[in-house]
């Protein structure tokens, strides 16, 4: 049974956020990232934004591919998260994004809601790190550390 965010704050400190890109870039076998999170020995976890963000190009992809094909990414994915924590946006993460976000407008360094939304959940959770290829969004955010691949 997955240990409660809120109940244990030891797991925020030490844990890696995977953007989408990486989630969906691992479930297509990258070599890079996978040697990577191989070495890693973090509590990873993912937001629900980037949740939504690939179950709709699970959709999308849906209509592309095989029943086969399409049920073995389904099985693969499910298997995936089933070890990592989910962190959610309630108040406390969309007002820590729209700080963010005004920290941005304010400089015409404006980016994507999602990975604002994500930067807010991370950072109102105490968590810093993020496993991402999409770098020129998130490196706008001091707070972050991103972690490339």
């Amino acid at each position: 049974e997955k240990e409660e965010l809120g109940k244990n704050p030891t797991l925020r400190i030490n844990m890696i956020i995977l953007d989408s890109t990486a989630c969906i870039d691992y479930l297509e076998g990258n070599i890079n990232l996978k040697s990577l999170l191989d070495e890693m020995i973090d509590i990873f976890g993912i937001t629900t934004v980037s949740i939504y963000e690939i179950f709709i190009g699970l959709e999308r992809t849906k209509r592309k591919i095989s029943e086969k094909r399409y049920d073995n990414l389904i099985k693969n994915w499910n298997k995936m998260i089933s070890n990592m924590q989910f962190l959610s946006l309630g108040i406390k993460e969309a007002m820590k994004s729209s700080e963010i976000y005004d920290q941005l407008s304010s400089k015409g360094q404006v980016i994507e809601d999602n990975d604002i939304l994500i930067a807010g959940i991370m950072l109102s959770n105490g968590i810093k790190k993020i496993i991402t290829r999409n770098t020129r969004h998130f490196d706008r955010i001091e707070s972050l550390e991103i972690i490339a691949y």
